[in-house]
């Protein structure tokens, strides 16, 4: 799929801007351990109490990974610095959500691509900055809680744990819209068959056309939705997998050619970018990551429906259980 190469050039762009910007911060959120009660099953009651239970779901047992690591990239559906909101709220929505799993056991990693749409329990915080419960709505509205820093984060964090049945997310990454004319020009352009009809958002994006995209036009490629015949965040979260894809192929070998690449692009992701890793944790990770096998990407089946005013995407409840064992349980053999 290609996003390997992209998460791995990602963290090392992380490193050098953390080195560059010397801001350091803590994770507050813990790493995932223990069993999940949440996913309809059972332990083995002829199981030896000193091995790993067993649980069975749809006819497979299935064992706990027991080092697993989890970040969250959040993509920001604005543009500007990252700056502090004042108030209980900000207009900043989680439009792109992703899940790197990392299984430092067995050195491998998956990722979980999560539609922005998807309807859960997310935290709700009064005015006066207070938490006075949870509402269920858009997952994407979650970051839209807080000063759109930090807190943001780790209350988008908190929703994608509710999702995935209580599972932990122990750190996150967040971009604003700016770093996708920014990541495009990098690279010179990245070329894409445009794989329908999108003229409405250009007149050159006729479908099968293949197309070097400009900034403007790469970040209409993978942020289009609502002018497009096919209105729908699943029709989009293909169209940014056929980009990533793309532009890691260039990213990868402009990085073998120059390696100041990553450099060059410090002054200007860095303003744009908040994470609750420090510089070692980021180092350690991107290690990590760079010798880890990449085991593909995982996707929640669902319906869209309609509400009062927006779409809305509701997980199937077997293929939600079915990503969650994937993740962070090992098939029983």
């Amino acid at each position: 799929m290609g996003i390997v190469v992209a998460i791995l050039l990602f963290f090392s762009i992380l490193l050098v801007i953390t080195d560059r910007m010397k801001k350091k911060a803590t994770s507050s959120v813990p790493t995932s351990t223990g069993y999940n009660p949440n996913i309809s099953s059972f332990v083995d009651p002829y199981g030896d109490e000193d091995i790993d239970p067993v649980i069975y779901y749809a006819g497979k047992g299935y064992i706990r990974k027991k080092n697993v690591e989890t970040v969250l990239f959040i993509g920001i559906d604005s543009f500007g610095e990252a700056q502090k909101r004042e108030g209980n709220s900000n207009n900043d929505q989680a439009d792109v959500l992703m899940l790197a799993v990392i299984d430092h056991e067995n050195k491998s990693f998956k990722v979980l691509q999560i539609n922005r749409d998807t309807m859960t329990l997310i935290p709700l915080i009064g005015t006066a900055g207070d938490r006075v419960g949870e509402v269920i709505s858009q997952i994407a509205l979650s970051h839209t809680y807080g000063s759109g820093l930090k807190d943001s984060c780790e209350y988008t964090a908190e929703a994608v744990s509710t999702l995935l049945l209580e599972e932990k997310v122990d750190h996150y990454v967040s971009l604003k819209l700016d770093c996708i004319a920014i990541i495009n020009k990098s690279v010179g352009g990245v070329t894409v068959k445009i794989p329908y009809d999108m003229t409405v958002v250009d007149p050159a994006m006729k479908e099968g056309a293949e197309i070097k995209l400009n900034e403007e036009q790469a970040e209409g490629f993978v942020r289009a939705r609502k002018t497009l015949e096919n209105s729908t965040n699943i029709s989009r979260m293909g169209r940014q997998e056929i980009y990533l894809s793309a532009w890691k192929d260039l990213a990868k070998k402009k990085m073998n050619a120059d390696a100041g690449f990553a450099l060059n692009l410090i002054g200007d992701l860095g303003d744009f970018m908040i994470t609750d890793m420090d510089l070692n944790k980021l180092s350690k990770m991107a290690t990590d990551l760079s010798e880890y096998r990449y085991e593909g990407m995982v996707k929640i089946e669902g319906e869209n429906r309609m509400g009062t005013s927006f779409l809305e995407f509701y997980c199937n409840d077997a293929s939600l259980k079915q990503a969650v064992l994937d993740l962070f349980y090992n098939e029983k053999t």
